[in-house]
């Protein structure tokens, strides 16, 4: 699909437009459609709407003034009074891009527009080309800019009145330095183990990342858990950013499974940032850097440490367990010697006589002789 850019009008629109009839056979009136409002906005010319889809204005300098057309179509059966203004956008949590509440006042380029008419009523099946001028103070920064131009209706409910809207994206680069940049901080880490000692536990981790720069920026991101000397234990890639619009923030949140808890431990966080696709405006032609984060984490092996005690204290078990079991053995095997030693000497107790009434056996020694020393004088 292709995309023109609209091009800046040197001279001021028609001042009083004029409805044209839609193409196509209307619809003829009936009670169910009375009351259904059907319609449809889109960037046009005095002429009517070109190929455009969005608003799309490169390389504007500050200070210019642009001049453009807004269609308004009224597919319904009856005449539609419209509500026709412009605002500034954003980047809503599901990515896409939403426009300011009718209540909040616009401060970029939703208030740098001025419509001649701010309240238009639209023929049935008709169309009203209405114009409006576009005022680019001097003073505004360079980089992007977006908004939309709005059609809305409003119905009475019940309680409330319902303000139903269509809009246009309107995306504008202000002429001058570029700074694609983003910044990570307000980084929370925490972790939580498991019962498993062969497993590893989970670590979450969130984080905001910033469009500090001026431009709309896109971005992979990385989430890895590091241990000891630098050991990876565990990588996430969270989904690609959302389009962050200059000074715009997500707030990420990613959790890793199977980190084993190493102690001290380190979060690095990457954001590879690349420019968000604009329809009519040029490529970055230089590189985006990327950006990295660390935060500290410590994480003490408790399910591993319970194990390993018990398992010391299981060998200590055995060890006192087989030491008590050879001092047993030994104090047994001393109690058999001495059992014998003792039988042994019983033994040669009992031993037989030998019949001389002296009671010395065969093998006894002789009577010891003894003799006399009389003295001198003898």
């Amino acid at each position: 699909m292709s995309v023109a850019a609209a091009t800046p009008s040197p001279t001021a629109p028609t001042p009083h437009p004029s409805p044209t009839k839609l193409p196509g056979k209307p619809t003829p009136p009936s009670k169910s459609n009375k009351t259904t409002i059907t319609w449809g906005v889109q960037p046009s010319t005095a002429n009517g709407p070109t190929r455009r889809f969005v608003y799309s204005w490169p390389r504007i300098k500050a200070g210019s003034v642009l001049h453009d057309y807004v269609a308004v179509d009224n597919f319904s059966s009856h005449p539609v009074t419209f509500q026709v203004y412009a605002t500034d956008g954003f980047v809503n949590s599901s990515g896409d891009l939403s426009l300011l509440p009718a209540a909040q006042k616009p401060t970029d380029i939703g208030s740098w527009v001025r419509l001649l008419h701010n309240s238009v009523t639209v023929p049935a099946h008709a169309r009203i080309n209405e114009p409006f001028t576009l005022t680019v103070p001097p003073n505004a920064t360079p980089g992007d800019h977006t908004g939309g131009m709005i059609a809305s209706i409003r119905l009475p409910g019940k309680q409330v009145t319902v303000d139903r809207r269509i809009g246009v994206p309107m995306y504008m680069r202000i002429a001058g330095p570029l700074v694609p940049a983003v910044r990570i901080d307000a980084t929370s880490v925490s972790y939580h183990g498991t019962l498993d000692p062969f497993g590893g536990g989970g670590a979450d981790v969130s984080y905001t990342v910033h469009n500090i720069g001026n431009v709309r920026l896109l971005g992979g991101q990385t989430v890895i858990v590091t241990g000891p000397f630098g050991i990876t234990l565990a990588t996430v890639h969270p989904p690609a950013l959302t389009e962050l619009l200059p000074g715009q923030s997500e707030r990420v949140h990613a959790h890793l499974s199977g980190v084993f808890p190493a102690g001290p431990m380190t979060v690095h966080v990457k954001i590879h940032p690349v420019q968000a696709h604009v329809p009519g405006v040029q490529e970055l032609q230089t590189p985006i850097r990327d950006v990295s984060h660390g935060k500290s984490m410590w994480a003490l092996p408790w399910t591993q440490l319970v194990l390993l005690l018990l398992l010391v204290g299981a060998g200590y078990g055995m060890w006192w367990w087989v030491k008590r079991r050879k001092r047993r053995r030994a104090a047994v095997l001393a109690a058999a010697v001495e059992k014998g030693r003792r039988e042994a000497s019983a033994e040669l107790s009992k031993a037989p006589s030998n019949g001389n009434g002296n009671g010395t056996g065969a093998g006894a020694a002789a009577p010891e002789h003894t003799t006399h020393n009389l003295g001198p004088g003898r």
